[in-house]
C-alpha cells in the first residue's frame, strides 16, 4: 500500500512519548512535535509479509527538504521516532515506543533526502 502524505511529516522522539495507544500518543510534558517541512510531498508505503516467527509489518515514508546542516533530525538521526503523517482525510502513526522508526539522512547541499523506516508485528 503506497500513500501520499500532505506537506509535512511531524515526529516525536520516543522518549518524549508517555503513552501511546493505537490512534493516540500522550507527551510527556514539554515534548512537543516537530514539523519537517518538506519540498515535495512524502510518500508513505507498508507492507506486511511472512517470516518465520510471524507476520512482519514494514513501514516506509521517503521525503525531501531543503539543506538544512542544522536540521534536528540530521543531528539526531540515530535517536528513535515516532512520525504523524497526515492524508487528505486521516491522521495516522508509524512507529511506536515498543517498535521505533529509524531515520536515514542524506544531502547534497541543495536538499536532505530523509528515508524512515519501520519492523514491527501488524
Amino acid at each position: 500500500m503506497s500513500k501520499i502524505i500532505c506537506n509535512s511529516i511531524e515526529f516525536i522522539f520516543t522518549h518524549e512519548i508517555r503513552v501511546m495507544v493505537p490512534g493516540k500518543v500522550t507527551l510527556m510534558p514539554g515534548g512537543e512535535w516537530k514539523i519537517l517541512k518538506v519540498t515535495e510531498k512524502p510518500v508513505y508505503r507498508s507492507e506486511t509479509s511472512r517470516a518465520d516467527p510471524g507476520p512482519v509489518k514494514e513501514e516506509t515514508a521517503t521525503a525531501v527538504t531543503r539543506y538544512s546542516p542544522d536540521a534536528i533530525l540530521k543531528q539526531y538521526s540515530n535517536f528513535p521516532v515516532v512520525l504523524r503523517l497526515k492524508t487528505d482525510d486521516a491522521v495516522f502513526f508509524v512507529g511506536s515506543q515498543q517498535y521505533p522508526v529509524l531515520t536515514e539522512v542524506s544531502c547534497d547541499m541543495v536538499n536532505d533526502n530523509y528515508s524512515f523506516s519501520c519492523r514491527s508485528e501488524p
